[in-house]
């Protein structure tokens, strides 16, 4: 399914930030996608499964969840964070920042689990298309 990807700051993703990155709080917090209904319907996957985001800069392993408030179009939603940061566009354009918004990715079904943050950090720079 080719979609949108935006990222951004949540509650959680910032809570779980504080107690500290190498948490299952963080993961659960960070290493999600937030999908539309009918986007998971039609992908056939439910809340908790895993999937592949893939984008012409890497990929990275999400649980998907249905988002409370409805995203537009085909829009996806990931928290920034490093299972966000393996799929954006890193060039900043002079500005020092990354573009974390507006990223063409594909997303499918996996049996892939999702990483931890050491494990992640290990990978980093690998792409498995």
């Amino acid at each position: 399914m080719k979609v949108i990807l935006n990222t951004g700051r949540t509650i959680w993703q910032g809570q779980a930030i504080e107690s500290g990155k190498d948490l299952k709080m963080y993961v659960d917090a960070a290493a999600i996608c937030h999908m539309n209904k009918d986007q998971m319907e039609e992908l056939g996957v439910n809340a908790g499964d895993n999937i592949k985001v893939l984008s012409e800069y890497g990929d990275v392993v999400v649980k998907v969840f249905q988002t409370k408030e409805t995203l537009p179009g085909e829009m996806v939603y990931i928290p920034m964070g490093p299972w966000a940061n393996r799929v954006i566009r890193p060039d900043t354009d002079s500005t020092a920042t990354p573009s974390f918004k507006n990223i063409p990715v594909d997303i499918t079904p996996t049996d892939e689990e999702v990483l931890d943050m050491p494990t992640l950090m290990k990978v980093y720079g690998k792409f498995s298309k």
